[in-house]
């Protein structure tokens, strides 16, 4: 983010560069999760493969996957969300009042305290995963 800021660049340029670049992190993070969400599931349906053994009891791994399906479909719905965000982002570029620029920020910081919960959603059911699933690689 720093090499983005020049010294020519005012307190409102800052915070649109701020905005965008926070922007592109969280797309990694929501595309990163979808990934990391498929991982997981597969692991979860893998025990029975030679190669991977995987020890969870039946309950256990049940309810994980209901756990993942829910947080699969939250990040679905904020990647969506986000895009939509995005896109809604390029009017900034246009804003010629500090008005104008409170309102995209106004929305900036309510997705981030939306993504920040999702993102910390996410990391407590992997500490879940982790803690229940014993995996050994022959």
């Amino acid at each position: 983010m720093r090499e983005k800021f020049q010294e020519h660049h005012n307190d409102e340029e800052i915070q649109i560069l701020s905005i965008q670049t926070e922007s592109e992190d969280w797309e990694e993070h929501l595309i990163y999760i979808s990934e990391e969400i498929n991982f997981f599931s597969n692991i979860l349906k893998s025990g029975l493969k030679e190669t991977i053994k995987v020890e969870i009891n039946q309950e256990d791994a049940s309810y994980l996957k209901k756990q993942l399906e829910l947080i699969n479909k939250a990040n679905e719905f904020h990647l969506t969300t986000f895009f939509d965000y995005k896109n809604k982002l390029e009017g900034l570029k246009e804003c010629d009042d500090v008005q104008c620029e409170n309102f995209y920020l106004k929305d900036h910081l309510v997705f981030k305290t939306t993504l920040r919960k999702h993102f910390k959603d996410f990391r407590q059911l992997k500490v879940l995963i982790f803690k229940f699933l014993k995996v050994s690689f022959n």
